[in-house]
């Protein structure tokens, strides 16, 4: 096959000036369809294969522009992101092909285009990349693990409840997971964002790859840049030698999860929109962008609209993220699911002899079920948490002298009033209130300080609640 261009004689002293020439001369003879474009579009090269392929004439084809013979052309886009797109399958006259578009860049800055056609086979190279691909993507998963990065830990089976509201908040969830596009969790404080977000994760595509968790208002101010996007080496006094990835370069591939981005300072929200809209990274000390294929997840318990209007939150980032929101439902709206949770989390929480035996009384129940449980699942246990500590040798029931004084104090408020049972439990109350505080002075060898930090109360309330129950002092 001729070549388009005509290489003098190479020996070794000329090789390096004439490589060029030869690195077209081998394109040429190539039986896959190569183009390339300049960053405008404009064709630069086209190797015989790609001409015969589209039915374009070489010398016309070089004074023309990609946009000419393919309007909208996708590796202008290519391009623009930087980001490559492979094993693409297309139809021209009928004809099935599989394309690959990629950038080509100098410096890190993008000058051109590329792009790669085949027609041959193309069931068998569609298999065959498919393989590929798929082992690609398990060294990819494998190398991950040895490096130490985290996957998800939750499903969307481990948001239990049976209410009408967590069922159609775990269909809706399962359906979002699904896209690619950026999801915002809202909601309360302890209502369990973070494992939504694994949830989505491990429902998602991206499921085998890394899911990286970053909470933005514990990572002070000065170090949040370096946190999230990296360093280069040298950048300042005791920088890591060889510098540092951030977490966004460390989910390419993966999903990461910002909790808390109503925390994140100005600043930081313009770099993340940067990172949203572009997939492009700029570490700290770098004069290049790289990029990074992610999925990102956010979360928050403010109301952003309010920090818009307040100052503290950007309105164009608000719109990137206000996409697929999610709002996880608090406790309370859910509707018969507080026992089932609570059961859930006792199975976790129980050790020993008591594992997968422990119940709750008959008056547990109906307190957990008249609580508005302000602090969600957190509260929740929290509350379960204390009482299996104040659980006696071989108790495998929770009963109300088990829960936390301030609990049965506020459950008695809001309790209702026709249980009959309820009559009972200002003196059951008492009688616990009694117990717990005869156990917190034993447990403590009657160190009034340390019984009131166990039960969570100030001294002078421990002494007026001693006095209350003749307990001497």
């Amino acid at each position: 096959m001729k070549s388009n261009i005509t290489c003098p004689d190479l020996n070794p002293i000329h090789l390096e000036k004439y490589t060029g020439c030869l690195y077209k001369d081998v394109l040429d003879r190539a039986t896959i369809g190569i183009l390339v474009t300049n960053r405008a579009g404009d064709i630069r090269y086209l190797n015989r294969a790609y001409a015969d392929m589209f039915d374009m004439t070489i010398e016309t084809a070089l004074t023309r522009n990609i946009n000419d013979y393919f309007p909208n052309s996708k590796l202008m886009g290519v391009m623009k992101t930087g980001r490559p797109d492979r094993a693409i399958r297309f139809s021209y006259k009928g004809r099935e092909a599989l394309i690959n578009r990629y950038p080509i860049s100098d410096g890190g800055e993008v000058i051109g285009g590329l792009l790669e056609v085949y027609f041959r086979d193309i069931s068998v190279l569609i298999d065959l990349l498919s393989e590929v691909n798929r082992l690609e993507k398990k060294v990819q998963y494998y190398k991950r693990k040895t490096q130490g990065l985290p996957g998800a830990k939750y499903t969307f089976d481990d948001l239990v409840g049976e209410s009408e509201s967590i069922r159609n908040f775990k269909t809706l969830g399962e359906r979002f997971a699904k896209s690619s596009r950026p999801v915002l969790l809202t909601g309360e404080s302890g209502t369990g964002k973070e494992l939504v977000a694994h949830a989505v994760h491990s429902a998602s595509p991206r499921a085998g790859e890394v899911f990286i968790s970053v909470n933005c208002a514990a990572i002070p101010k000065d170090l949040m840049e370096a946190e999230l996007f990296g360093f280069e080496e040298g950048t300042f006094t005791g920088a890591k030698q060889g510098g540092s990835a951030g977490k966004f370069e460390l989910a390419d591939r993966g999903t990461i999860f910002l909790d808390e981005i109503g925390e994140l300072p100005m600043e930081m929200q313009a770099k993340l929109l940067r990172v949203i809209e572009n997939g492009e990274i700029q570490k700290i000390g770098a004069s290049s962008y790289a990029t990074s294929d992610f999925r990102l997840i956010a979360a928050t318990n403010k109301d952003l609209l309010a920090a818009i209007g307040q100052g503290t939150f950007r309105e164009d980032l608000y719109h990137r993220l206000n996409i697929l929101v999610l709002h996880v439902p608090p406790l309370r709206d859910r509707h018969g699911d507080v026992l089932i949770v609570a059961a859930s989390l006792l199975r976790n929480m129980a050790e020993g002899d008591r594992k997968g035996m422990m119940t709750f009384s008959p008056e547990v129940q109906h307190l957990f079920q008249s609580y508005s449980w302000p602090g969600n699942i957190r509260e929740l246990r929290n509350v379960l948490s204390f009482a299996c500590v104040s659980l006696d040798d071989g108790q495998h029931e929770i009963r109300i002298r088990n829960l936390p004084p301030y609990l049965v104090e506020k459950g008695l408020k809001s309790a209702e009033p026709s249980r009959p049972f309820l009559t009972q439990l200002s003196q059951i109350r008492q009688k616990s209130e009694k117990d717990a505080l005869i156990a917190a002075l034993q447990k403590s060898g009657q160190n009034k300080a340390e019984a009131a930090r166990i039960l969570g109360i100030s001294r002078n309330e421990l002494y007026k609640k001693m006095k209350k129950y003749g307990i001497p002092l």
